[in-house]
C-alpha cells in the first residue's frame, strides 16, 4: 500500500511550486457521532416482571429500543408513580417496540405504569457526554533553515466545516536565549494556499503593530520574528519560514489552532526542512488538546521517498524518537518495519522506503516531542509528518 495519505513538496530549481496532496483523516468528535443503538428486553420470565438490562449506560445521541418479550407493561420515564413526560410508550403487548434517543447527559429512570409501584420494574438508563479524543492542536518544528529547497516548510489540513483562526509564527532571534547558536537573524514568513496562490507575508510582526497578535499570548518575543494571524477555511496550506536577504541559521515555524472549539481540525500537520547534527536536528513539537480523550497518532519521518518530488540532498536514514514534556523517550525507530509494520500497515501509514521511520502511540492530551535525526550523523531534507488515526469503534458510534 502505497502513500494513500502523504503531503508532498516538490520543489523545481529557481522556482517553488509546492504540491500537497492529501487524503482527509475522518475526525473524530461528538458533532459527527452516529449514535449507537442498544437494546433492552421488556419481560416476565417465570413471573418475574424485569427490564433487562434493568441498567444501561449510554452516550449523548444513542439510542434504546426497548422489545416487549411479555404483555402488559410500558416504559415511561420518571419514578414509579411519577411520569415526568420525557417518553412514555404506553402499554404494549408482546412482540412491540419502542424508541427512544436521548439528547443529553443525565441519569434517567423510567417505569412500567402497570407493574412500578406493586413490584419493582423500574429501570435506569445513564447517558454521558462522548469523550472526545484529543486533536493537534500545534507543531513547533526548529531546524536549520537555509536557502532553496533547505528553507523551513509546514504543511497543515484544516478539516471540517467551519473557519478556523491560525496563528503562524517564524522565531529566530529570541533563540539565543534558549542558547541556541547561529539563530535566524531575521525570519521571514509567508502562507500559500493549496493552488500555492500567496495569501499573505509578514517580516517583523510589529511593524506596523499587530495588537490581535499580543493579545493572544503568543506574540514573539522579537521584533524581527514573523507572525500571520489569520482565520482559514478547511483546506490545505503550505507556510514558509526563510531569512530575509537569503540569510541561513536555526529558526522554529510553529502552527496554533486558536479555535478547537470549531466544528474543524488540523487534520494533519508536517513540516519539511534540513536536518543537521547536533542541536540542529530537527524538532518538532506537537500538542494535542481540545479533547479529554486519548488520541492515536502515527508519526513519521520522511527522507528517501522525498527525492521522487524532485527534492536534492534527501535525509538517506531518518531516525525519529518521541517524547513526553519532560524529555523521556517514549519510543525510538530507526526503520519502520522494525517493530510496528503491521499496526502501521493497519492504520494506512507506512512509509514508501523501509529506512524512513514511523511510530504509532496512543497519547493523552498534552505536550510532545518528535525528534529526527540521521544515522550515523548523516545530514540531509526530510519532512516530520502527525497524524491522527480513527477509533476503530468510531463508525458504529
Amino acid at each position: 500500500m502505497k502513500y494513500q495519505t502523504q503531503i508532498g513538496f516538490i520543489f523545481r530549481r529557481r522556482i517553488f511550486s509546492w504540491l500537497i496532496a492529501f487524503t482527509i483523516l475522518a475526525r473524530l468528535s461528538s458533532s459527527e457521532s452516529h449514535g449507537a443503538t442498544f437494546a433492552v428486553d421488556v419481560s416476565a420470565p417465570n413471573g418475574q416482571r424485569q427490564f433487562s438490562p434493568s441498567s444501561i449506560s449510554i452516550q449523548v445521541g444513542d439510542t434504546v429500543t426497548w422489545t416487549w418479550k411479555a404483555g402488559g407493561h410500558s416504559v415511561t420515564s420518571g419514578a414509579a408513580g411519577s411520569p415526568n413526560g420525557l417518553f412514555d410508550s404506553g402499554v404494549k403487548t408482546s412482540g412491540a417496540t419502542f424508541s427512544h434517543t436521548f439528547t443529553a447527559a443525565g441519569s434517567f429512570g423510567y417505569f412500567c405504569v402497570p407493574h412500578g409501584l406493586c413490584c419493582g420494574m423500574t429501570g435506569t438508563v445513564n447517558v454521558s457526554d462522548p469523550t472526545v479524543p484529543a486533536q493537534p492542536l500545534n507543531i513547533s518544528t526548529r531546524l536549520d533553515v537555509r536557502t532553496d529547497d533547505q528553507v523551513a516548510i509546514a504543511g497543515f489540513i484544516i478539516d471540517g466545516t467551519e473557519p478556523k483562526r491560525v496563528l503562524l509564527r517564524g522565531i529566530g532571534p529570541s533563540l539565543s536565549d534558549a542558547h541556541i547558536l547561529n539563530p535566524l537573524a531575521d525570519p521571514f514568513l509567508e502562507l500559500r494556499g493549496s493552488d500555492q496562490s500567496l495569501i499573505t507575508t509578514n517580516d517583523n510582526w510589529n511593524n506596523p503593530p499587530q495588537p490581535d497578535v499580543d493579545a493572544t499570548g503568543l506574540a514573539p518575543a522579537n521584533d524581527l520574528e514573523s507572525a500571520i494571524l489569520i482565520t482559514l477555511d478547511p483546506g490545505s496550506y503550505t507556510a514558509i519560514l526563510r531569512g530575509n536577504a537569503g540569510g541561513i541559521g536555526v529558526g522554529l515555524i510553529d502552527a496554533f489552532d486558536l479555535d478547537p472549539t470549531a466544528d474543524s481540525t488540523f487534520a494533519n500537520i508536517s513540516t519539511r526542512g534540513f536536518v543537521e547534527t547536533a542541536d540542529k536536528v530537527m524538532i518538532g513539537g506537537f500538542i494535542l488538546g481540545g479533547g479529554g480523550g486519548s488520541a492515536t497518532i502515527v508519526v513519521r519521518a520522511i527522507g528517501p521517498s522525498l527525492a521522487q518530488f524532485g527534492v536534492n540532498d534527501v535525509l538517506a536514514d531518518p531516525t525519529l524518537e518521541v517524547r513526553d514534556k519532560d524529555g523521556n523517550v517514549i519510543k525510538f525507530d530507526d526503520n519502520w518495519k522494525d517493530s510496528q509494520q503491521l499496526e502501521i500497515e493497519a492504520a494506512g501509514k507506512e512509509p514508501e522506503n523501509e529506512l524512513e521511520s514511523a511510530i504509532l502511540l496512543t497519547l493523552l492530551p498534552g505536550s510532545y516531542t518528535a525528534i529526527v535525526a540521521g544515522k550515523d550523523g548523516t545530514t540531509g531534507v526530510a519532512l516530520v509528518e502527525v497524524y491522527r488515526i480513527p477509533d476503530p469503534g468510531a463508525a458504529s458510534r
